[in-house]
């Protein structure tokens, strides 16, 4: 290899690298997009979120690494597939090769040098980007980001780039080189990008429910080339805490670095690859000495038979009149269709099709089967869902397809030299381009065949739903053609304007970078979602009836962009060279005017629905004008009326009419209210609805006005409120609800729609909200910090952390259409149909003390006292939702206290909100949950949340708990641990286990280390603390439950409960602590698990740190050593095992579980040795194994014998 010639080819290729294009707008990405970064948009999810808390800085080594890994494969893969996938076949099309070769350039030195001149160039893109990081994230002055930054260290910024930045570069520029030149395709070079972007993107990044296998998830971390997956799993996914992120470096493992080195071995290898491919090329079609002699028999066989001319005859031309040759224009439609014909036999001689077919195929069949919903539970899927959640993916996949497509179908006549032929013929430029597109469109039609395909293997694999078109026709048809007409228009036009294949790349895909980060920071509205990127919603009970019309508005506006699109890159494609005066005569300021006064029609349609969605979303439900009347509630009434003494409720009365086909409510009632404290009440606040219109208020009966204070209306009755005293007001009101469109078609907790009807009495939706409602109006710009309590607030008189103070009847009347059910809390005691509508009485044969109301098309499932009303798409999992009713409604009443009421109610809603809720006697769920969810042994998440939100109707219903820190955990703690003694009693221990494994798993993913604090200081108010409720506050009362003994447990639950349901005092934590203290069997190990347990954060995490067998006798001894590497003290079992301890039902016979256990206390930081003897070959040592405490990372607290 000769230096000189080395460095001249990596010379050339380095040098031009940053006057093209793609060079230009990466490092104008690279900028803006470190700009966007320094505001703290990606940041690693630790610290604290109080004010002034330690927050996790931008700066570290671990938020750069982060950052690293995403732009590797999101921004940079692209660029390097385009720089060095094409740099060989850029030489090949402009006929440079030739002369190349032509030299004593050997195929080393060109290959070594146009690879390593590549890789240098991005080399220093990433010098680039820490120069611009450390310049936004340390000299620009930015007050808000001054807690997120830390000391200014260089190795945070330089050794991200080098441990994932520069392999990364390695690895993507060699295999798209050695892709490049043996399919010498563009568009096949595209290929690598696009596959990493939705193999990762939705399945390698986010997927890992709680049940993998720890050995499939390390080998995934492996494989995952952008490193993200490893540094997840190993260092972010369990926080451990924001000091640890901030201040130390990333501890690099062998799998990181076994990642790493497949990656620069496969680079490397890749280069070689090539050269060899090169050289072979260089030295022509090679052939054995067999085939050449063969060749050479045939050429004489074909000499010497009859009638074959002699070389030296030439044949005698043919009159030029025999040919019959016709001239003529061809027509549009005929030019559109031999210009199709033409790209579609290119396409099909391409390998791209056949590779990208089989590809999307397998990507939607293993999402699909993949997919988890709620508590990492399979779901059960339908063809609604499985169009929906497989969109995103189609969409990005099919767009940057398109893009590749669509250019290198555009630049193919310029390549290979046919262009100045072609130009010059009567073929017309709009049927030039749109036989293109036509041709093209064929592959988007392909990749939506292999789309569908593998949705309906998914959907039959699972035997359960059967399998239709519609909502495919709906979601893909009309809303996602649209979409990919637009984007074709759009990439045509661009390079019309253009003229460059790399920055039409550049453009384009800036565009497409642009649109997803303003959709993954929620940014985007309906007014610039051109893509509908994260706006699918899919109900099987209704389609889009609350974002209709923004929908049809959005398709109107993106169908006129791609007319608009196509006329400009008609008028813009270049068919002849610069012409110095004819561009004098365009840009004159006349002809300009008269070019835009043409095109102006074309852009009326596209601005015009612009503006509408812009008004629509401005004015909806999360616009503008919605956050400005929300803002001022709060700011006009907070401090006057937050925590203002106020009455109970004495009677509630309501009667409601219902039109769902137009989204329409009329409310009329009265609450009876009655002054139960020691004080006098001067005046009431009620809260009102942004919906509700002509309102009018009544006081004992008479018409009354009062002070209205931005949606707070307050009540001066004609006296004072003495204790005892009573008043009576009452309302009547109609309007629309919900009242507008969604910013993008984000969830909806109540509406009134045609698919179902959700209203509740945590919202003024359908009546008003006795006192000020804190939480309204509070935005991330106005948010103040919580309250802070002293410990001891729970020994006076606590109110209820929702609905009222104290227990009511109540009386609710609904009239809606005949065809609809129309629950709500109570018994039904009347139910008539008049004139096309159905009125339903509802009165509470108990009290209670939040009311709603949900209504449906629905069939009927009769259980023990319980009824399912579900719509008749969904029965499959009705009879086991009916039976965990049931079971809840014995074994809760057994338990704890004898259910109340007479009925027991559970009502599916459309999935505009994955939520169910459990009102006292009417339980609500959304289709997603439950009737749409796949069992089998290890999750039942029909179980779980049948049991869980029927637990609702003992711990939160029965029992309010206090408005304060704790409280939170006598409801959905609590609740939690209900399900867990409910899945043990009908379900057995395995299925016990694993809930109890998912919610720990569930807890250490999504818990953070510093801003976690003590139970008893939990309000729910920071980020992290809806874990610590539900999660670890249901593991803790299991494990007091443990702690005591199911008999004293039992006891001192049904105790506490019988006691505070009647009282009007509401019990925080500390009172459950007092409640069950007197049935500890020893009150000094009781206190000692409180305080650990409740009055601190601690938990453990165990390892495995040594484990051997050894033999002895006829058996073996087991002598293992396990460490306690994270907080908290408890007894904890070890066992040693062999064989499987569940088995399948199907599966083959296989070796009896056997174990030998033992106990064993260790405290933080501790190690212990223990030794177990076993009178079978042990196979394993296994922590914990009937999952009873609580720990980090139970799956590395095992070791293989």
């Amino acid at each position: 290899m000769s230096f000189r010639r080395f460095a001249a080819t990596f010379g050339v290729e380095f040098g031009h690298s940053f006057r093209r294009p793609l060079f230009i707008m990466l490092s104008v990405m690279i900028v803006l997009l470190v700009f966007g970064l320094s505001s703290g948009h990606m940041s690693i999810s630790s610290g604290e979120s109080s004010v002034g808390g330690t927050k996790a800085w931008i700066t570290s080594e671990f938020a750069q690494t982060q950052t690293m890994t995403y732009l590797t494969l999101l921004i940079y893969a692209l660029y390097i597939a385009s720089a060095a996938g094409l740099t060989l076949l850029r030489d090949r099309e402009s006929k440079v090769d030739a002369l190349l070769h032509s030299t004593p350039l050997t195929a080393g030195e060109y290959v070594w040098g146009r690879f390593l001149a590549v890789a240098a160039g991005f080399g220093v893109v990433m010098a680039w980007q820490i120069a611009a990081t450390v310049f936004f994230n340390h000299a620009v002055p930015n007050a808000d980001a001054q807690e997120i930054r830390g000391p200014l260290v260089l190795k945070n910024y330089l050794l991200p780039v080098l441990t994932i930045g520069l392999p990364f570069v390695i690895f993507y520029a060699g295999l798209s080189m050695y892709v490049g030149e043996k399919t010498r395709n563009a568009v096949l070079v595209f290929v690598l990008p696009v596959v990493m972007l939705l193999v990762c993107g939705f399945f390698l990044w986010t997927w890992s429910p709680s049940w993998l296998d720890i050995r499939i998830n390390r080998l995934l971390q492996v494989i995952e080339p952008s490193a993200y997956r490893w540094l997840n799993e190993t260092h972010l996914k369990v926080d451990q805490g924001v000091q640890f992120y901030n201040t130390q470096a990333v501890p690099y493992d062998g799998l990181f670095w076994l990642n790493r080195t497949w990656l620069l071995g496969l680079g490397v290898i890749s280069v070689f690859l090539t050269q060899r491919s090169v050289a072979r090329s260089l030295r022509g079609a090679m052939a054995s000495k067999r085939e050449v002699l063969r060749a050479a028999a045939g050429a004489e066989a074909a000499a010497a038979a009859p009638g074959a001319a002699s070389w030296t005859e030439t044949p005698a031309p043919a009159a030029l009149a025999t040919l019959r040759m016709k001239s003529r224009v061809p027509t549009f439609l005929w030019s559109v269709a031999i210009v199709a014909a033409s790209e579609l036999k290119e396409l099909r001689r391409q390998a791209g099709l056949y590779i990208f077919v089989p590809l999307i195929l397998l990507q939607c069949l293993g999402n699909a089967l993949s997919a988890v919903g709620m508590f990492d539970t399979p779901i059960l899927l339908t063809p609604g869902t499985t169009a929906a959640g497989v969109a995103i993916q189609v969409t990005a996949f099919l767009l940057l397809l398109m893009l590749f497509y669509t250019v290198e179908s555009l630049e193919r006549e310029r390549a290979t030299g046919l262009s100045q032929i072609l130009y010059a013929t009567p073929l017309r430029t709009g049927a030039f381009l749109l036989g293109k597109a036509v041709a093209n469109s064929v592959i988007a039609l392909a990749i939506l065949l292999a789309a569908l395909l593998g949705c309906w293997i998914a959907i039959t694999i699972q035997h359960t739903v059967p399998f239709t078109l519609g909502p495919y026709l709906l979601l893909w048809g009309l809303l996602l053609i649209p979409t990919f007409l637009m984007w074709t228009a759009f990439v045509t036009f661009v390079y019309a304007a253009v003229g460059n294949r790399y920055a039409s790349y550049s453009i384009a895909f800036a565009v497409f970078a642009y649109t997803g980060f303003r959709a993954i920071t929620q940014q985007i509205s309906w007014a610039g979602n051109w893509p509908l990127w994260f706006a699918f919603r899919w109900s099987d009970l209704g389609f889009y009836e609350t974002d209709r019309i923004a929908l049809v508005l959005n398709r109107v506006m993106v169908l006129g962009l791609a007319l608009l699109f196509i006329v400009l890159a008609v008028r813009l494609f270049a068919r002849r060279g610069v012409d110095a005066v004819r561009t004098m005569h365009r840009t004159a300021p006349r002809q300009l005017l008269a070019s835009t006064a043409r095109l102006l029609p074309y852009g009326i349609v596209p601005l015009g629905a612009w503006v509408l969605l812009s008004f629509q979303v401005s004015q909806g439900l999360e616009g503008g004008a919605a956050k400005k009347a929300r803002k001022d509630y709060w700011a006009k009434n907070l401090k006057s009326w937050l925590d203002a003494p106020l009455p109970d409720i004495a009677r509630a009365d309501v009667s409601l009419k219902l039109n769902p086909a137009k989204h329409w409510l009329a409310s009329e009632g009265s609450l009876a209210l009655v002054n139960g404290l020691d004080t006098t009440l001067a005046q009431i606040p009620l809260t009102g609805g942004l919906h509700w219109k002509n309102l009018t208020w009544t006081m004992n009966g008479r018409s009354y006005t009062p002070e209205s204070s931005q949606l707070l209306f307050i009540f001066t009755p004609p006296r004072p409120l003495a204790k005892g005293d009573s008043v009576l007001i009452g309302w009547k009101w109609d309007g629309r609800f919900p009242g507008g469109v969604t910013k993008n078609g984000g969830n909806t907790e109540e509406f009134i729609l045609p698919s179902g009807v959700v209203l509740t009495g945590f919202t003024s939706s359908f009546l008003p909200i006795l006192g000020y409602m804190e939480g309204v109006g509070e935005e991330k710009e106005n948010k103040t910090e919580p309250r802070r309590f002293p410990r001891d607030y729970w020994k006076g008189v606590t109110r209820a952390a929702f609905g009222a103070t104290a227990w009511f009847p109540a009386r609710i009347s609904i009239t809606g259409p005949a065809a609809y059910t129309l629950n709500s809390v109570g018994v039904c005691t009347s139910n008539t149909v008049r004139n096309g509508w159905r009125t339903q009485v509802w009165e509470t044969d108990h009290p209670v003390k939040i009311l709603n109301v949900v209504c449906g098309q629905w069939k009927m499932k009769q259980g023990q006292g319980t009824t399912i009303y579900y719509n008749a798409s969904h029965p499959y999992n009705v009879d086991e939702m009916s039976a965990a009713l049931d079971a809840s409604r014995r074994w809760y009443s057994e338990w704890f206290l004898p259910y109340p009421w007479r009925e027991l109610k559970l009502s599916e809603f459309p999935g505009l909100a994955g939520y169910a809720q459990g009102f006292g006697t009417n339980i609500t769920f959304s289709e997603n949950l439950g009737f749409l969810t796949r069992n089998d042994e290890k999750a039942n998440a029909t179980f779980l949340v049948t049991a869980h939100e029927a637990a609702h109707q003992w711990w939160g219903n029965i029992l309010t708990p206090a408005n304060g820190p704790g409280g939170d955990f006598l409801s959905e703690g609590t609740s939690h641990f209900s399900t867990l003694l409910l899945f043990e009693k009908m379900k057995g221990p395995r299925s016990r286990m694993e809930f109890a494994k998912g919610l720990e798993a569930r807890y250490g993913d999504r818990r953070r280390a510093d801003d976690e604090r003590a139970m008893y200081d939990v309000d729910g108010k920071r980020e992290a603390d809806e874990t610590v409720i539900y999660d670890r506050g249901g593991w803790v009362f299991w494990m007091l439950y443990d702690f005591l003994g199911h008999d004293r447990a039992l006891a001192g639950y049904r105790n506490f409960i019988r006691t505070w349901s009647v009282s009007r005092d509401h019990p925080a934590l500390q009172d459950f602590v007092a409640a069950m203290r007197p049935f500890a069997p020893n009150a000094g190990a009781y206190d000692a698990f409180v305080k650990q347990w409740f009055e601190d954060r601690v938990v453990p995490e165990y390892r495995v740190t040594s484990a051997r067998r050894s033999k002895k006798g006829d058996g073996y001894e087991v002598t293992a050593t396990v460490r306690n590497v994270g907080t908290g003290t408890m007894p904890i079992e070890i066992a040693a095992t062999a064989g499987e301890r569940w088995e399948k039902a199907e599966a083959p016979a296989r070796p009896r579980y056997r174990e030998s256990r033992d106990t064993v206390t260790i405290g933080p930081g501790e190690s212990k040795t223990i030794t177990l003897r076993c009178s079978f070959v042990p196979e394993r040592v296994v922590v914990d194994p009937d999952v009873r405490v609580l720990q980090l990372r139970r799956k590395l607290a095992v070791a293989t014998l």
